[in-house]
């Protein structure tokens, strides 16, 4: 038997100890749980008999722990030629997703949602740890049964918080036995070991001879499952109060998986951000220490750019930014900091003085670090392509509370009238969510909602010609320019604490000039601009004190939502809250990691 038929052989061995497909016949979802995959080919392999089960499970999610991620040229040559050629056009959808080499969770998604592929990328006790999900199916690698190490029982302790009862446990193996410890964990209900099917021969000396099969359950339930809600089509409803970033994100998260979402906003024509709101930026932030606020900004901003990905540059431009070295205040060796975290260089690399005027465009005084994949993007645009996803109804409503009725939230207006009824209610109105929770009688002294506030700033629109062209690429430091846009370039970002006069709005345009033309090393004429000529746009930003978002359940009132608190991160956000509430209403899932949860959902 030559390598690729036997490889293909043990990967249908495999998948019959799994009970596939009997195992999801006419099930919602089926979750597996691979620790032994690191190129993704037994996801295609799993993937591809979905595909051909007229009896298949409704949703397909495999979650992949790995401790780095392939280049995908490297991986694309590994799957086409292990692969039969009829898995080939999978494979290349697999390697036309596959992120780069990023430590985190990835969310990767086919078939409309309805297959999804979860990459938890760096070392498996850490990634463990942080996953949430409630796996029928786990497959083990060899060393995690053989390395008698403190790091291995932790697994196996964590391992008990990801499964089901009855979960089949699934591992290649020299010696025919489970390790002792694991039952620390985990309760055995059977166990069995299988030899390697007959001709079945790797052309690894060292490769597994045995399959160890065994069914068990936790020994706690606390952590094996996620938030649900009923799984009948018909209560798949769902009310966003807020017609803004934030709620048209959840409502297309929804959307994307079928549900029925119906968008409340007080002037749904306006969006909740006027039409000359021109320009913003979806950058990234780094960390010497890659932080809880490091890790959420990295992860934020891959799901956007993955749930953006069909829409036109034009809205979404992939232009690149700079941070530059600063001069002054508090600086920070980024050259250091760029070595120390070890990133991929297209997610973010170090550049000089010389580098960075070339991505610029124009001669700049000092280097600092290129994030290649940041975006400019053009909120208006953004907002109409997501209110049009099929499956969204957008009204003008009013809203003044909620309150809980039969199984069933109901949505009030100023006057008491019911405007609308729904399983499912998110709050995703900005600095409004404060007072909509307050008015429904559902916002506690101890909520991190409580202490929300408005947070004003200007930005400021530019005639390009005025900054020799603007830059190529997003320039940040002591502020930002963005490339121009209609013949301007947005210039920010100004914090006013309180709304500001006629002549505070003023003055801080004239700032937010200034910086920016000292971040491209541009000397401004003594006439540029007077203040009352400079046009801009002013907003408020809803912040929460320690500057996370606010996403999750609200305590004690199941079916109630909140996404808000974005601060001046919406656009890093939007995308990652939207799927943070979908997933656990389909039993999927979690697409980032539970610390970072367990922080951002505390109400």
């Amino acid at each position: 038997m030559n390598t690729q038929n036997a490889r293909a052989a043990l990967r249908a061995q495999v998948l019959r100890l799994l009970d596939l497909p009997h195992a999801w016949a006419g099930q919602e979802s089926y979750t597996l749980l691979d620790l032994d995959d690191d190129d993704g080919l037994r996801f295609v392999t799993l993937w591809s008999q979905w595909r051909s089960d007229p009896k298949r499970c409704a949703r397909l999610h495999v979650v992949l722990v790995v401790q780095a991620l392939s280049l995908a040229s490297n991986l694309q040559g590994r799957l086409l030629s292990a692969l039969p050629e009829q898995d080939h056009a999978l494979a290349e959808q697999l390697v036309k997703q596959w992120p780069l080499n990023l430590p985190g969770v990835h969310r990767l998604e086919f078939e409309a949602l309805n297959v999804t592929l979860t990459l938890a990328v760096g070392p498996a006790q850490v990634m463990l740890s942080r996953l949430t999900l409630a796996a029928e199916a786990v497959l083990l690698s060899e060393a995690q049964l053989i390395q008698l190490a403190p790091s291995q029982k932790t697994e196996a302790v964590w391992l008990g918080r990801l499964i089901k009862a009855n979960t089949v446990l699934l591992a290649c193996a020299t010696k025919a036995a489970w390790p002792a410890w694991f039952e620390t964990s985990l309760v055995f209900h059977e166990q069995t070991t299988y030899r390697l099917e007959a001709g079945l021969k790797h052309p690894e000396p060292t490769s597994p001879n045995s399959l160890l099969r065994a069914r068990v359950s936790p020994r706690t339930f606390a952590c094996a499952a996620s938030v649900s809600c009923d799984s009948s089509t018909a209560l798949r409803h769902l009310v966003v109060v807020g017609g803004g970033l934030a709620g048209l994100h959840v409502a297309q998260a929804l959307a994307l998986r079928g549900w029925r979402v119906t968008v409340l906003e007080a002037s749904m024509g306006q969006a909740q951000l006027p039409s000359d709101h021109l320009a913003a930026a979806l950058t990234p932030v780094v960390s010497r220490q890659d932080d809880q606020y490091a890790r959420l900004s990295r992860a934020g901003s891959l799901r956007a750019q993955a749930r953006w990905a069909q829409l036109p540059d034009a809205i979404v431009t992939p232009c690149g930014a700079l941070q530059l070295q600063r001069a002054s205040g508090r600086i920070v060796d980024l050259k250091s900091l760029a070595e120390g975290l070890g990133f991929s260089e297209q997610f973010m690399h170090f550049v000089d003085a010389a580098q960075a005027s070339e991505l610029a465009g124009m001669p700049l005084a000092r280097g600092g670090l290129h994030f290649p994949t940041a975006r400019r993007v053009q909120p208006r645009p953004l907002l109409v392509r997501l209110a049009q996803t099929e499956g969204i109804t957008c009204l003008s409503a009013q809203v003044a509370r909620v309150e809980r009725g039969l199984g069933q939230w109901r949505v009030l207006d100023r006057t008491g009238r019911v405007v609308i009824e729904a399983p499912q209610v998110v709050f995703a109105a900005g600095l409004a969510t404060q007072h909509l929770l307050a008015a429904s009688g559902l916002l506690t002294t101890s909520s991190r909602l409580a202490s929300m506030y408005g947070l004003g700033g200007e930005l400021t629109y530019v005639d390009q010609a005025l900054l020799a062209g603007g830059p190529r690429c997003i320039v940040s430091g002591d502020g930002y320019v963005l490339p121009a846009l209609q013949g301007q370039c947005v210039v920010g970002g100004s914090y006013l604490n309180e709304a500001g006069s006629a002549e505070t709005v003023a003055l801080a345009r004239q700032e937010n000039l200034e910086r920016g033309a000292q971040l491209l090393n541009i000397t401004l004429p003594p006439s540029a601009c007077p203040q009352p000529l400079l046009t801009g746009w002013g907003g408020q930003r809803a912040v929460v004190p320690d500057r996370f978002p606010v996403v999750g359940p609200v305590a004690g009132s199941v079916g109630l939502w909140v996404a808000a608190g974005y601060a001046s991160r919406g656009l890093t956000w939007a995308s990652l809250a939207g799927d943070l509430i979908a997933a656990p209403l389909m039993n999927e899932p979690l697409p980032l990691e539970n610390d970072i949860i367990a922080k951002i959902s505390k109400n």
